[in-house]
């Protein structure tokens, strides 16, 4: 059985979740990782901020998480009793691998870009409004609030983008994304 959670659908299709990462594979990381080797001629790894201190740094977003986190527990379940469900099938795997595979082509490489030719908060509005606007299909399929998901996830993403501006690595910002969508996911907001 599947249900609607966050604007996904959530369950246990592993091969409609492999799919899913596939796709994004092919169609994001792939030819990111490919660009920067081969036509840029830079290591990917360095470019992305994910060499760097990586023990430290995903130390660090699990700190900001842990802090979102507890936030999140005490206002929705101390202060409005409600209850999360841990229910949410094969996303779980989903939680491990989606801000990765989110923040690679965003912050990691498109804000970047953007940044050699803007100043850094409109490269990161930019970003955004980019961010924002690949979750509509989903959105419009799953039939989730489109201006609450709006807002929501604008606001993740801008500070996603001054995570990685302010850290200078794509750890943090990969981390807290992997637990924003999480507590999204088990009904946390």
């Amino acid at each position: 059985m599947e249900s609607k959670k966050g604007g996904i659908y959530v369950g246990n299709d592993v091969k409609l979740l492999l799919i899913g990462f596939a796709i994004y594979l092919i169609v994001f990381l792939v030819p990111i990782f490919l660009y920067l080797k081969f036509k840029e001629k830079t290591n990917p790894f360095v470019f992305l901020r994910l060499k760097n201190n990586m023990l430290k740094n995903i130390l660090k977003g699990a700190a900001f998480s842990t802090i979102y986190l507890i936030i999140l527990v005490i206002k929705n379940i101390v202060l409005q009793k409600k209850s999360i469900d841990m229910n949410i099938g094969m996303m779980w795997l989903a939680v491990l691998l989606v801000g990765f595979f989110e923040e690679i082509p965003f912050r990691g490489f498109i804000l970047q870009k953007l940044q050699k030719k803007m100043n850094f908060w409109n490269a990161n509005i930019t970003t955004t409004i980019i961010f924002v606007l690949l979750h509509f299909p989903n959105w419009i399929v799953s039939g989730t609030d489109m201006v609450s998901s709006i807002i929501t996830v604008s606001m993740g993403s801008l500070v996603f983008g001054f995570l990685f501006k302010e850290y200078d690595t794509l750890w943090i910002p990969i981390m807290c994304h992997s637990v924003f969508n999480m507590t999204t996911w088990i009904g946390l907001k």
